[in-house]
């Protein structure tokens, strides 16, 4: 039976400890690392054998995890919630460990509301304590916490803080993470069956210099005008605000003015914002449009050269990228972020690793 020569699937009960059988003879294979985001993985079938049919029957959604290796190495797993039978065609359907999160309620309230203000690692990481202490009440665990990272900002770094406030049943533990991400200075990425978190000022590694041979593909060199800012404010649109910048003696003078993030002062009843967390929140900001961004880039989804200078340990998302490009009129190094990576194969066809990459954040420091 023809099969995908790099990859291998099987299925494992809840928490990913116990293998209960091999999907053998995989036609196609899909699996991908996203930072802020839920990654997923499909695992196609042609004309299951005897062996391989036992195992999708006893395969239930809800229950079992889809692993999958490269060769020797575990690259992905996470709960099963799609199955699909279509002739003699199955497909196996997956999302990463950040599913579970999805699916379970912040049944308490975090209130860090001045004056409880603190970092926003702090506040994922007793909210991930305390509400994921059920799933891993079950029999077998969902297996979450042991795997969890909180990596902090080095000496002279500077991780985001957080005013949030949540009651009881408002949001899913998944979707508050996923809007700190959004709004609040937070990362987070799966790796395997690793959540890792951190502020996305944070670098947490960094790969050789990559140049246009390791791409198949050209780099593309932009200059963003647009995201000029000499000045930048910060407001609750309630008339407090904080201010950072002014007029450059080269760029003139522009303003930005921004919503403050992740703040509850929609309501007059609510507590404001200190203007020590406006002031931090516009410097974030500012430090990233004081010049107007210079860009070094590759189009999203570019393909890996396979024989470049990255290998599979290189591509988890949030790490640094020294990305060199020249061009006529501009020669730039400039220091990327992983944002999203992929793995396709299929028979008959080559393996392609595809990536995404965005700037790296200035770095920021208090």
């Amino acid at each position: 039976m023809l099969s995908c020569e790099n990859h291998t699937a099987y299925l494992y009960d809840r928490g990913g400890l116990r293998q209960l059988a091999k999907f053998e003879g995989i036609s196609a294979v899909h699996w991908e690392r996203r930072r802020d985001d839920t990654s997923t993985a499909t695992v196609s079938i042609s004309s299951p054998s005897v062996d391989c049919a036992k195992a999708l029957g006893m395969t239930e959604t809800g229950r079992h995890e889809l692993v999958i290796f490269r060769g020797k190495e575990r690259v992905w797993e996470g709960p099963i919630n799609a199955l699909t039978f279509m002739g003699d065609l199955a497909t196996i359907d997956a999302s990463d460990i950040t599913y579970y999160l999805l699916r379970t309620i912040m049944r308490n309230e975090y209130d860090n509301a001045y004056p409880n203000n603190g970092l926003a690692l702090d506040r994922i990481k007793r909210i991930l304590t305390t509400e994921v202490a059920r799933k891993e009440a079950l029999d077998p665990p969902a297996n979450i916490l042991p795997h969890v990272q909180y990596i902090y900002a080095p000496p002279g770094g500077h991780d985001a803080g957080t005013a949030s406030h949540t009651l009881p049943y408002e949001s899913t533990v998944f979707d508050h993470m996923d809007s700190l991400a959004s709004r609040g200075g937070l990362d987070y990425v799966v790796a395997g069956r690793s959540l890792i978190l951190f502020d996305n000022h944070t670098k947490i590694g960094q790969t050789p210099t990559l140049t246009a041979e390791d791409f198949i593909g050209d780099p593309i060199i932009s200059i963003y005008g647009q995201q000029l800012a000499t000045y930048v404010a910060m407001t609750d649109g309630q008339g407090h605000f904080g201010d950072v910048g002014g007029t450059d003696p080269y760029y003139g003078e522009w303003e930005q003015l921004f919503q403050a993030y992740d703040e509850t002062t929609a309501s007059p009843n609510q507590p404001v914002p200190t203007v020590a967390d406006l002031i931090s929140q516009a410097e974030r900001t500012y430090s990233q449009g004081k010049t107007p961004p210079v860009v070094v880039r590759v189009p999203d989804n570019t393909s890996l050269n396979p024989n470049g200078v990255l290998s599979m340990r290189d591509l988890v998302p949030g790490v640094w990228i020294p990305l060199s490009a020249t061009l006529p009129g501009r020669s730039v190094i400039q220091m990327q972020k992983l944002d999203n990576m992929s793995v396709d194969e299929s028979v008959g066809s080559s393996e392609s690793i595809k990536v995404t990459l965005s700037p790296a954040p200035t770095a920021y420091t208090a």
